[in-house]
């Protein structure tokens, strides 16, 4: 008789022991299933959430990596740290817009200037600028003839309008006239429409002889505009060629003092094109200088640093052709970009899950160690334990000329052929029960973020800000249930066969002691 019908004899022979091995394996089995599929789930919900995110990436500054870096910069030093960082420039984003990830890519330059006769929307609430000082505007540039904004749905433009064209993006040094998009708010509050103009600028004051304490004093009062304290005015008449609405918000949270903030402050940006803000700070920036040249007293040291020969910084936007690309595209992209800067995606949207599944992910990793250890341990003790009752078995084989290679391999035979069907019943019975658990778990961890998020104080707690603020485009729209939507417990191809190699691999390892055992017995010595 050989090894393999010794084997399935023995399991049917030995039933008690058998149930018993099957039995142990298939609890345990259940613990390795549960802990492989929760794993598998926390995958296919990454790549699921990943698939409906828009494809929309950016580079971003960061800031808290630099200061840790260069926690004391003297800044009585033109060249120190920061002054002489590598910015983020045009060049750079170029580069990496001609990658084939990239289907669309835009970039943005940002300005402030200011105006005594337009208004700045305040809405419901008072304005907090005293009487007879200036109204500053935010100013968003753009080199592209679609708007980034417009083309996601977060403004409309208003009939009547248009959007830039060649002509306007193309840059006219000393240019003291450009074109401008703004809100219909803005429009509204300043009787402004379609073909209106409207004029921004930087006032650049007489230089003033710092005290002893080497700094410069300001009373902000009316006074302060008086026509001897004014050296230049740097300014640009936009014609305003397109009007946008924001859409209101069905649901809006009256406690969310962010979200009223960043609409507010989107109300008060106009779009323009970005060569005209670059020529704007270069103009203030001559200026500057030139009122200090005036003067009989030294330029202050802020005055000389070496920003005229450093790139313009921008904040680009790049549409990926597929949201699969993101990964390669961070991989190919970050070697590129100036030191303490990184790809940032719209990965923030589901923030609050990702922090759930990686605990999940933590939990999940220890059960699946602890399980296969203890089915280590445990399998190899009671194997060990059938084994001593068979000795006289082992030892007439033995006796008979049985090479102890297949003993051995009639008792891995006998081991795996009933830990497979455990191990079959298994799978179903772990995904199933770990499935109702984790997401059980899942689902309370969001539940409970939430409602801390809610009863949180308005007043101290802002979301994180990131570089999607910049283009008004949302990093946090997605609800509780939307993100359990994309949560998937499944048995997959890759699942089912994991679970198989770890539980069928723990299995035979367990043998190795009793192996051992079999190794090491006396024919001889059992039979005497």
């Amino acid at each position: 008789m050989n090894f393999f019908k010794r084997a399935t004899t023995s399991i049917l022979r030995r039933p008690g022991k058998s149930i018993i091995l099957l039995l142990l394996v298939f609890i345990l089995g259940s613990v390795i299933a549960g802990a492989i599929s929760v794993r598998g789930a926390i995958n296919n919900t990454d790549a699921n959430l990943r698939r409906q995110m828009r494809p929309i990436v950016s580079v971003a500054w960061n800031d808290s990596e630099f200061w840790s870096e260069h926690p004391d910069v003297d800044w009585d030093d033109p060249l120190n740290p920061w002054n002489t960082r590598e910015v983020l420039s045009v060049s750079h984003v170029r580069q990496i817009a001609d990658l084939s990830y990239v289907g669309f890519y835009d970039y943005m330059m940002r300005g402030w200037l200011s105006s005594f006769d337009l208004e700045e929307y305040w809405g419901d609430e008072e304005s907090w600028r005293d009487e007879g000082s200036r109204n500053w505007f935010g100013v968003k540039g753009t080199s592209n003839n679609e708007l980034v904004q417009i083309e996601e749905g977060i403004i409309n433009l208003l009939p009547g309008g248009r959007q830039f064209n060649d002509a306007d993006l193309t840059p006219v040094p000393g240019a003291e006239r450009s074109v401008a998009i703004i809100s219909s708010e803005l429009a509204d509050l300043n009787n402004l429409t379609v073909g209106s103009t409207f004029e921004l600028y930087d006032i650049i004051f007489v230089a003033q002889e710092p005290d002893e304490e080497d700094n410069w004093h300001w009373e902000f009062d009316p006074s302060v505009y008086d026509e001897e304290n004014i050296y230049a005015r740097v300014g640009v008449e936009f014609e305003v060629i397109g009007i946008f609405e924001i859409p209101e918000d069905p649901d809006p949270d009256p406690n969310d003092w962010d979200a009223a903030w960043r609409r507010r402050t989107d109300i008060n940006t106009p779009f323009v094109p970005n060569w005209i803000i670059e020529d704007v700070q270069d103009r203030v920036m001559a200026a500057n200088r030139s009122a200090w040249s005036a003067v009989d007293f030294d330029m202050p040291e802020w005055m000389m640093t070496p920003d005229e020969e450093r790139e313009t910084e921008v904040i680009p936007i790049f549409m990926l052709e597929d949201p699969g690309y993101l990964e390669d595209f961070r991989t190919v992209v970050e070697p590129l970009l100036p030191e303490f800067h990184s790809v940032e995606d719209l990965s923030g949207a589901f923030g609050d899950i990702e922090s759930s599944m990686a605990t999940m992910q933590g939990v999940a990793n220890w059960i699946l160690w602890v399980s296969v250890g203890a089915t280590l341990l445990i399998l190899s003790l009671l194997i060990t334990l059938f084994l001593r009752d068979r000795r006289y078995e082992m030892g007439v084989y033995l006796a008979l000329g049985e090479k102890k290679g297949r003993i051995i391999s009639q008792i891995l035979m006998e081991v795996v052929v009933t830990s497979f069907v455990a191990i079959t019943l298994a799978v179903f019975t772990g995904n199933i029960i770990s499935g109702v658990m984790s997401e059980t778990m899942l689902r309370n961890a969001l539940i409970e973020q939430a409602e801390a998020d809610q009863n949180d104080d308005p007043w101290m707690s802002h979301r994180e800000w990131s570089i999607f603020d910049e283009f008004g485009i949302p990093t946090t729209s997605m609800s509780t249930d939307e993100m359990m939507d994309a949560f998937q417990i499944s048995l997959s191809v890759e699942t089912v066969g994991l679970f198989y190699m770890v539980g069928l691999g723990a299995v035979v390892l367990s043998t190795m002691a009793p192996v051992l055992y079999v190794v090491t017995l006396n024919p001889k010595k059992v039979l005497m």
